[in-house]
């Protein structure tokens, strides 16, 4: 592909990917993810104080919230407004990056113009598709650390290859910052650091074991002795499993070797079992529930997912294509695997909404080796039919890919009908949840939503359980900020399904106890005081 095509590519699938992060704005001012009133406020909190060093920042969260200060200081913008924009640019980098893979990974001999139409639609799959844009337009510092993992397998495939001090500089700096940016993302990055390393030492033998090793020792001590020293979320489990983490990341470097050697048919079928196990998991927990303490999956959910299957399946079909022991497609291979052994410990460990958490958090890594598989496939099977039907499945292969991913892009701003989390925070309810915190301090409740925006942002130690209390058929005893969406898709109650109201119970709670403040949006908010005096 020339350098004009690929320039073309780049710039429609960066446009697109920052769009599609930025729709948010046209509900909303303020960060998509609850979470992200945290991250704003520690930047809020380095700006008042003068310092890079404090300001309740974590040790492992350290870098975006470092990064939203400097950039709110910078531009004179509040870090609660900048937010969205500045995770919309860093989540739309990874769709460009699918773009340049797929380039890289297509053999010479294809026509320049379907590799440019096959990476183009990788890159608008992977910027659209409704999972992937869920984490990435999050105002979250796992968005970082997506960003971050394709970058560090690329540059560390570059000094296994070439030596050469500039990549050997590069890939350091990213060893060295990942753990202090986001701790799921710093263990993906060492599991591709084994796949890597363990496809470099299979191809180039003893040439490659001691630069591999300088690569994947120091990083995985440091790792080990930074995260028992600062307990990051995670970290407790993992350790509480050491033999089953092992036997996945030799099953990691294991995996990689044969699916690079592998008959194409072998390959395909072996990626395409856990595509299907993965899916149909997702399946089953609508019906059985499998993971205690969290939500069950609902039916609008299973149909936004849907049209990935066919995803998937182009994904698996292209896989031998994508992947291999060389260059570009090693990274491929990496990213692909690694994902793969997360997920399978999580599900192997047990049914804990911890474990939960660990598969639906690290199945977002394995989404751009899919799309990189899937966008070299196009081409391939473009070559397969005659010359008559070679135009139509040219074009075709391409926009079912993005008719797909466009068909599942509602889920990446659904709520509680189709999520146990929602995304989004109204004005209202942030108007809510700053009167409720600056006025009755810790005392008052809500349901998750609320009272974890007030908590990050304000700091405030307000806690849903009273308000679970109430909605389980308990008298309500502690001031509640209610809301009307309440008797339809209930109150959120992460990681467990919502709980719904009765409306007689809501309309008689405002009915018989103190409203002292009331919202006029369309989904009002209320805040009752019991009669009786509020003890929470």
């Amino acid at each position: 592909m020339s350098s004009r095509r690929v320039w073309k590519a780049t710039v429609t699938v960066l446009a697109v990917a920052v769009t599609a992060r930025l729709l948010p704005l046209f509900w909303t001012p303020y960060p998509f993810n609850p979470d992200g009133f945290m991250f704003a406020a520690q930047a809020r909190d380095t700006i008042a104080t003068g310092t890079l060093t404090g300001a309740g920042i974590g040790p492992h969260g350290y870098v975006f919230p470092t990064l939203l200060a400097i950039a709110a200081s910078v531009t004179g913008v509040a870090p609660l407004w900048l937010a969205q924009p500045s995770i919309a640019v860093v989540g739309a980098l990874p769709p460009v990056l699918a773009v340049l893979l797929v380039w890289r990974c297509t053999p010479l001999s294809t026509q320049q113009e379907r590799v440019a139409i096959a990476a183009t639609a990788a890159g608008l799959t992977l910027a659209l598709e409704g999972i992937y844009l869920r984490r990435t337009v999050t105002v979250s510092y796992e968005v970082l650390g997506l960003l971050f993992v394709v970058l560090l397998a690329i540059g560390s495939q570059r000094v296994l290859r070439t030596r050469r001090l500039a990549w050997v500089l590069v890939t350091a700096t990213f060893l060295l910052v990942l753990p202090i940016t986001h701790h799921l993302s710093t263990f993906m990055a060492a599991l591709t650091l084994v796949g890597l390393v363990g496809l470099a030492v299979a191809r180039d033998g003893r040439a490659a074991f001691g630069p591999g090793l300088a690569l994947l020792a120091p990083f995985w001590l440091y790792i080990g002795g930074y995260y028992a020293l600062t307990q990051p979320p995670y970290a407790a489990e993992l350790a509480t499993k050491p033999g089953l983490f092992v036997a996945w990341v030799i099953v990691l470097g294991a995996g990689a070797q044969w699916l690079t050697r592998a008959s194409a048919r072998n390959a395909r079928l072996t990626v395409g079992t856990v595509a299907v196990g993965g899916f149909s998991i997702l399946g089953a927990n609508a019906v059985w529930g499998l993971f205690p303490g969290t939500a069950t999956t609902p039916p609008q959910l299973l149909v936004y997912v849907a049209p990935l299957t066919v995803l998937a399946a182009l994904a698996c079909w292209g896989l031998p294509l994508g992947i291999g022991r060389v260059g570009t497609r090693a990274v491929v291979a990496a990213l692909l695997v690694a994902p793969i052994a997360w997920v399978g410990f999580a599900v192997t460990a047990g049914v804990d909404p911890v474990y939960a958490d660990f598969a639906r958090r690290g199945q977002t890594f394995v989404h751009l080796a899919s799309v990189v598989c899937a966008g070299v496939a196009i081409p391939a099977l473009v070559r397969r039919w005659s010359p008559p039907v070679t135009p139509v499945v040219a074009v075709g292969l391409p926009l079912l890919l993005c008719f797909c991913a466009l068909a599942s892009l509602p889920l990446a701003f659904a709520g509680l009908e189709a999520l146990a989390y929602q995304g989004t925070t109204t004005p209202a309810e942030f108007e809510t949840a700053t009167f409720a915190a600056t006025t009755l301090g810790d005392d008052w409740t809500s349901d998750d939503h609320v009272t974890r925006v007030a908590r990050n942002y304000y700091e405030t130690g307000a806690s849903p359980q009273p308000a679970y209390s109430w909605l389980q058929g308990n008298a309500l005893r502690c001031s509640t900020v209610m809301q009307r969406s309440w008797q339809t898709v209930g109150a959120q109650r992460y990681p467990s399904s919502p709980l719904a109201l009765e409306s007689s119970i809501y309309t008689e709670t405002s009915a018989t106890n103190h409203v002292v403040y009331t919202t006029t949006s369309p989904d009002p908010l209320t805040l009752v005081v019991p009669r009786a005096g509020s003890t929470c």
